[in-house]
């Protein structure tokens, strides 16, 4: 039996309150330009990073249109 594991055996959900989201902010690899994640800064400064999204740009557009929404 193997232990050896892909990212996509794994998912995690996570929950933010958008009263706690004060800034997002789409990034790429410098290296490899297909590796895209989404920064997340919370009203206290945590900050979350995600990547491997299946419609990264739509992501990025509904986050951030929550954001100016409020």
């Amino acid at each position: 039996m193997s232990t050896f594991r892909s990212f996509t055996d794994h998912v995690d959900l996570v929950v933010i309150p958008l009263h706690q989201l004060r800034a997002v902010n789409p990034s790429a690899s410098k290296t490899n330009q297909s590796e895209k994640y989404i920064q997340i800064i919370s009203v206290d400064n945590h900050e979350f990073w995600f990547m491997g999204f299946v419609h990264y740009d739509s992501a990025v557009k509904n986050i951030q249109g929550v954001l100016q929404t409020r």
